[in-house]
């Protein structure tokens, strides 16, 4: 499926788009470089993220492991090396590693190396993951100011959470999606993505904000 083609960049809808970006990062599909999606993006969005989402990698590598061998290709070929070459992002992990109980899917609990994650790289990749995709689906450009919401999550949701929901994947197993959009408010919508079947980030996106959101 090819995007739709706009003019304006569709992830600050404002300035002109000049080139494409790949929603999620092509940073998280090490080895994995067909069948990616790209949208119509201005040099500032495409370029001046770069960093949060090398990031965004390690992080998530981290948390996922390597449970199969997309996952373990992705923290040799990428996270891994990011984490030796950053100075910052080493530090970064370093000074907030710490031991914690994590409950698993069971309720069972087990004790899991966990680091602290700066909330505002979630928030950058996957705001500008969930406009790019916004756009993919429907050909119209989310609104500047519109309110959105990321969180990430500890454990898989429920099954009920699905109900519903359109589904979709990119690199093959390496990342599902899931959203759906209001019907009475198209800025209004709820996605779920789920990386390497092990780790899951939530984003709603709704009204408009008196400032950009």
């Amino acid at each position: 499926m090819q995007p739709p083609k706009s003019s304006v960049c569709v992830l600050c809808g404002v300035r002109p788009a000049t080139t494409h970006d790949h929603v999620p990062p092509k940073g998280l599909f090490k080895g994995l470089g067909s069948a990616l999606v790209t949208v119509p993006a201005c040099f500032e969005c495409n370029n001046g993220s770069s960093s949060d989402d090398e990031d965004i990698r390690a992080f998530i590598s981290m948390q996922i492991g390597k449970q199969t061998p997309g996952s373990a290709h992705l923290w040799d070929e990428g996270a891994h090396k990011s984490i030796r070459r950053k100075t910052a992002l080493r530090e970064q992990i370093l000074s907030t590693a710490r031991e914690a109980a994590i409950s698993d899917q069971d309720g069972s609990l087990t004790t899991r190396l966990t680091v602290e994650v700066p909330a505002s790289v979630y928030e950058s990749v996957f705001s500008r993951t969930t406009r790019g995709l916004y756009f993919f689906h429907t050909g119209r450009i989310l609104s500047p100011n519109a309110r959105i919401e990321v969180h990430p999550l500890n454990v898989k949701p429920y099954d009920e959470f699905y109900d519903g929901l359109h589904q979709n994947q990119i690199g093959g197993q390496a990342c599902k999606y899931w959203y759906q959009i209001a019907n009475e408010d198209p800025d209004a919508s709820i996605w779920l993505y789920e990386f390497y079947g092990a780790h899951w980030i939530q984003v709603s996106t709704g009204a408009a904000c008196d400032d950009p959101c």
